[in-house]
């Protein structure tokens, strides 16, 4: 987490390694990750807090410009949201 000025933004960087199904589907494991457990359960951890508190966040594999918000959507599953790299 990144802090300046009472403002947060959270550096995921490679947490959802893809804006659609990583982010909507938290516990899918992907081959990538090393332990697929505790992987699944810090992407859910993360989804959980960015989409309660909703803070930007940016990630590596994000679209274009890579920062954005997290909100839920039904079910208990999330989606990003892109945002411009601007936050005024």
């Amino acid at each position: 987490m990144l802090e300046s000025g009472g403002k947060q933004l959270l550096l995921m960087a490679d947490t959802a390694n893809h804006y659609a199904w990583s982010v909507a589907y938290p516990d899918w494991e992907v081959r990538f990750d090393m332990d697929k457990a505790a992987a699944a359960a810090t992407r859910k951890k993360l989804m959980d807090v960015a989409s309660a508190d909703r803070f930007p966040l940016i990630g590596y594999h994000m679209p274009f410009p890579g920062m954005g918000f997290i909100e839920t959507r039904g079910e208990g599953g999330y989606r990003y949201v892109p945002h411009s790299y601007q936050l005024i």
